[in-house]
């Protein structure tokens, strides 16, 4: 077999064959999710109970079909059964056995327990915060101290283990020992794997920090078959062993990283992906039995700047959270405990995408305490209370109410469509700054003719002068020198045509032409 003729020269071509520790993996971390998002703006009542009629979306006519996605969606939502008790039950603990089946599996992997060696080292040095990448009770403060107490001694394990665990694979690798000691190697390599899952499962680390390496898993896999089809088809045409030695030693690489056989590889990942699907197709039962739930809640949120369906959309994005974080043996109903996360998640995304410009979620709080004052006050009142008793009832300075309040404004795009045709947009409506008022053009028009008229009464140098003088043909005022270097005259003689021509205009068979005009 090419595996085993691969693996006869391991022990005698070291040089070409690095360690796991030092192979480069091409995937990242994934970063954490955000479990302490603080709730913003959530009614005072707490109702939990699911609403289990559609009617007011599908209408009068009671048909099932239309181009609405939002119709559409309720009705598909509406032929998904309602869980019992037992159900919720039955789902969750089949998510938390096939989770911890799916972890155990894909944590036996040494290339998977090396990169989570990694993850838990970075939460050691602070370098990943603790409660994003390890899962712990935000209520059991002890827990997180033992965890905390526990992970040097771990991760020290866990790096000795890892090195056993490359030596025995040399051994179970090598041609060159007998069958017996190949097995022994395997069965040790086997127990200690199981060992290492067993420590890194005392740590907690999420679930989401390696899942994706199943992926990268299989990607292995169908590299390692890639390979060796090239391999095969190389030797089979006679050509250089020099020519194909970047594939076989990217071959041995991953054997090496992985600490797998090529079938052992794509076994571990065929079993991994079949856990998986097992896993995703519980979460997603759990969590279509109470879509009526997101539907019940997110109604409660409408007119605040999202559409319905995109309310829908936040809430479906909380309740997968909460299947995620369930736990049953609290005894609490899932849709319980599944409504302060659609609620956090709703009511998060109307603080962040209802406003053109983005509110920060402190400053939403403090909006809807002032909110909520005001409306107490005027129901006590019966009147619009000032602005002092508001601020002074909700424990804030006059000029943070004021603030509030004007923040608390909602601005409006000027593309928005009026009404239902899309052929004119709000700000065509608005009124332009800076182009002139029609009353004032025609009025200026009107004074313009009056002073054309006026000014025909005299002579054509006096004419003249007087709109070099104040600029009424180019809007530029031309000192007595220049009118003078025009004329051919003395700035002095300038100064008295002008004076000569500003008493004509002052006679009142003149000026009151112009007595309208007059401020």
């Amino acid at each position: 077999m090419l595996y085993d003729a691969l693996i006869d020269d391991f022990e005698d071509d070291d040089a070409r064959v690095r360690s796991p520790r030092d192979f480069d993996a091409s995937v990242e971390v994934l970063d954490g999710d955000s479990d302490d998002t603080p709730l913003v703006d959530v009614d005072s009542d707490n109702d939990n109970s699911v609403d289990d009629s559609s009617d007011e979306f599908l209408g009068d006519d009671g048909e099932t079909w239309s181009d609405d996605p939002v119709r559409m969606y309720l009705t598909q939502m509406g032929e998904i059964p309602l869980l019992t008790r037992q159900e919720e039950i039955f789902l969750a603990r089949k998510i938390e056995l096939t989770r911890a089946k799916f972890r155990g599996m894909l944590l036996e992997c040494d290339y998977v327990i090396q990169d989570a060696i990694k993850v838990l080292r970075r939460v050691q040095d602070g370098e990943l915060p603790f409660d994003r990448t390890v899962q712990v009770s935000v209520t059991d403060r002890l827990e997180k101290e033992q965890i905390l107490g526990r992970l040097p001694h771990n991760l020290k394990t866990l790096d000795t283990l890892l090195k056993r665990n490359y030596r025995d694979y040399r051994i179970a690798t090598s041609k060159s020992r007998s069958e017996s000691q190949r097995a022994e190697a395997w069965v040790r390599l086997g127990r200690r794997r199981r060992r290492s899952v067993k420590l890194v499962e005392e740590l907690g680390l999420r679930t989401q920090r390696i899942e994706s390496k199943i992926g990268t898993l299989e990607d292995f896999s169908k590299r390692i078959d890639e390979l060796k089809v090239r391999i095969d088809e190389h030797k089979k045409a006679k050509g250089h062993e020099s020519e194909r030695a970047d594939w076989i030693a990217e071959y041995r690489n991953i054997l090496v990283a992985t600490q797998e056989t090529p079938t052992s590889l794509r076994r571990r990942v065929n079993q991994l992906k079949v856990i998986y699907s097992e896993y995703q197709q519980a979460k997603r039962e759990l969590s279509e039995g109470n879509l009526r739930l997101v539907v019940s809640i997110a109604k409660k949120y409408r007119n605040r700047g999202l559409s319905f369906l995109d309310l829908i959309q936040e809430g479906n994005a909380g309740l997968m959270r909460a299947v995620d974080k369930f736990e049953y043996r609290r005894g609490f109903k899932f849709c319980t405990y599944a409504t302060w996360w659609i609620r956090q998640a709703i009511t998060r995304a109307v603080a962040d995408q209802s406003r053109t410009i983005r509110i920060p979620v402190h400053m939403v709080e403090t909006m809807s305490r002032v909110r909520n004052v005001a409306r107490q006050l005027l129901q006590e009142k019966g009147r619009e209370p000032t602005l002092e008793e508001t601020a002074r009832r909700a424990g804030t300075t006059v000029e943070e109410a004021r603030r509030v309040l004007a923040m608390s404004r909602y601005p409006i795009s000027l593309d928005r469509p009026v009404g239902n045709s899309e052929d004119s947009q709000f700000g065509d409506l608005l009124p332009d700054g800076e182009a002139e008022s029609p009353a004032i053009g025609a009025a200026q028009e009107m004074l313009r003719t009056r002073i054309s008229r006026v000014l025909k009464t005299l002579s054509y140098r006096e004419r003249e002068i007087i709109k070099l003088r104040y600029g009424l043909g180019d809007g530029y005022s031309y000192t007595l020198e220049e009118v003078g270097h025009i004329f051919k005259v003395t700035r002095e003689r300038i100064r008295q045509i002008e004076a000569k021509a500003v008493r004509k205009l002052q006679q009142p068979s003149r000026s009151q032409e112009l007595v309208g005009f007059l401020d």
